[in-house]
């Protein structure tokens, strides 16, 4: 099963502008206050202004004063104290590694605010290799242990940074939270975590990691039953006979849900699982007519992520390069990409779309990249290494 490319997807979208609609939830909202509502800017956050040193770029001081004056407050007495030192070290930057060992120790501060600032400080800072396991380590305990429903978010975005070789031991714990009744986007980002973690193109996807992801189906959210479904059926075949059974009947019930996203990787999920068929893919290319261009957008996404498997779709991929949406026709460019040397079927159709003057310009640099790549010319193309999980975080994001 080919692997998407996360980070050059992401480029291309980027440059049409997408509304993040469909990504993981937002890592930068703040924690809520005492009072349940988001925390507002401190008054005295303007006395925290670093300042540069003069033989490098690296800041020198904060607020006036330097690293180990703020760590001296890490241990103070007074928790509002602590955490104001927490926001300065991390303003520090590589500088603050020396301070990693006391900000572990803050993230089982008895106060909730010091504790979620280290958590955040943690997912943000620079980081030595000896320090990883150790830092990993502390996201999940939080993960397993923090009563505080936002403390447990905030440990799961900041451990989403790493690579998955580094944090498999989070995978219990997520399994865990895909039931967790305080937020359904705990339950989402739980739900991605387990996609990227549980992938392994070795020994194959992490059991625990797919039975939570099969837990998550049952969701009364659906943007967790989507998240839950494309996990499921990009993060590759398991092992267990008995499992893949019940991933393949989940699929069929789902291939023909009401929810087109789920419909679409629910096909995917059962062609992975299986092998090529004809009318699982016509399952997938009758979207790319869609009357809503997210749908479109879908399926031609779909297609991409199965590769080769789909190069019988070729020729509805060639004619969705004439969308009237550019990120449709980013999208169908980038499963052409997808498809290898078969995808010279469209090279014809590729070259128009570049030289076309009234195409718009991040369309046009998107083909350009594409032909480079279907020609063997990685050079200033999409041409990326087919990436592993967290080089891209891979599978990836679902809907």
């Amino acid at each position: 099963m080919r692997r998407i490319p996360l980070l050059v997807l992401g480029l291309l979208l980027a440059n049409l502008a997408l509304a993040a609609s469909q990504s993981q939830p937002k890592n930068s909202q703040p924690p809520p206050s005492a009072e349940g509502t988001p925390e507002k800017r401190k008054p005295d956050d303007k006395d925290l202004a670093p300042s540069k040193g003069n033989k490098d770029s690296y800041t020198s001081s904060v607020g006036g004063r330097g690293l180990n004056e703020w760590m001296t407050d890490l241990k103070n007495a007074d928790p509002s104290v602590r955490e104001r030192a927490i926001r300065a070290v991390a303003m520090f930057g590589p500088l603050a590694s020396q301070a990693i060992p006391i900000l572990i120790e803050r993230t089982n501060d008895k106060d909730g605010s010091p504790r979620i600032r280290a958590v955040m400080a943690l997912g943000m800072m620079d980081l030595a290799d000896r320090d990883i396991p150790k830092v990993v380590d502390a996201l999940v305990r939080r993960i397993s242990s923090e009563p505080q429903a936002v403390v447990r978010y905030q440990a799961m975005i900041s451990l989403s940074r790493f690579q998955p070789i580094d944090a498999k031991a989070a995978i219990a714990p997520l399994a865990k939270e895909v039931e967790d009744q305080n937020t359904w986007e705990i339950r989402k980002l739980a739900v991605s975590l387990l996609t990227s973690l549980g992938y392994d193109d070795q020994k194959g996807p992490d059991p625990i990691a797919m039975r939570g992801l099969i837990t998550a189906l049952k969701d009364p959210a659906i943007q967790v039953k989507q998240e839950a479904v494309f996990g499921l059926a990009t993060i590759g075949r398991p092992a267990d006979q008995a499992l893949a059974t019940n991933v393949k009947g989940a699929f069929t019930t789902l291939i023909s849900n009401s929810d087109k996203g789920i419909a679409i990787w629910a096909n995917v999920g059962l062609i992975n699982l299986e092998k090529p068929d004809g009318k699982l893919l016509a399952n997938i290319t009758k979207h790319l007519n869609d009357p809503r261009a997210d749908v479109r957008v879908l399926a031609a996404r779909a297609l991409g992520t199965l590769g080769k498997l789909a190069e019988f779709t070729i020729p509805e991929l060639t004619k969705a390069l004439t969308d009237p949406e550019p990120e449709v026709q980013v999208m169908a460019i980038w499963a052409l990409a997808m498809m290898g040397s078969s995808g010279s079927k469209a090279l014809p159709n590729l070259r128009e779309l570049a030289d076309n003057k009234k195409t718009l310009e991040a369309v046009k640099q998107s083909a350009l990249m594409a032909i480079g790549q279907i020609s063997g010319k990685p050079d200033g193309t999409l041409a990326p290494k087919i990436l592993t999980p967290k080089d891209g975080k891979a599978p990836g994001k679902g809907f």
